[in-house]
This record gives C-alpha cells, structure tokens and sequence, in this order.
C-alpha cells in the first residue's frame, strides 16, 4: 500500500485490519502501482481443489474502475506466470514495512 493512500477516503486499510489481514506500506515518493491479486489458498479455506490463480491489469481497485473507466483485467492461473508474481510479492513483502500501531 502507498503510504499516501493509506488514509484517504475509500482505503481500505481499516477492513482488512478487522480481518486480520496483516497490510504493508513503504514510505516513498514512488508509487505502489501494481495490480495484482494472487490467491493461492495457503490457509485452506478455498475448496482444496482450486489451482492458485492470480487476476492482473490496468485496473484500479475502486468503484469508479470497476463501475465507470475502461480498463483490462486478466485472470489466469497459468503456473509459469502465477509463480512470477508471486515473486514479485514476495519481494516486496519484505522490501515494505508493516504498519503498526498506526492512528
């Protein structure tokens, strides 16, 4: 997550707190601008059967790109290309930092 975005009107910060979810950011003049989603079913709560698949594109994940732009949005559980973004998460996972305690 950008840490500039992290606050703003329509993050979604506090939800996947409550969930547990644990979130990261990175405090930077660069942008976290990939779009991405990797579900893998790590934790076996997905039917054990799904193949881990990863859904990528232009797409901003906000109700005015999903309801009212033109954007791309590809899904596709390829292993070759799944593997490579899950890479490129683990990368950054341990490039960015957790938010804590946070406000």
């Amino acid at each position: 997550m950008d840490a500039d975005m992290a606050f703003t009107n329509g993050s979604s910060l506090r939800r996947l707190e409550k969930q547990g979810i644990p979130v990261r950011w990175m405090k930077s003049t660069n942008l976290m601008h990939h779009k991405f989603c990797i579900i893998d079913n790590i934790y076996g709560h997905l039917n054990p059967a799904l193949e881990p698949f990863v859904i990528m594109g232009s797409l901003n994940w906000t109700n005015q790109a999903v309801n009212g732009n033109w954007e791309d949005v590809t899904v596709t559980s390829q292993e070759e290309i799944v593997t490579q973004f899950q890479t490129e998460f683990d990368r950054l996972w341990l490039q960015f930092k957790p938010i804590v305690d946070i406000a």
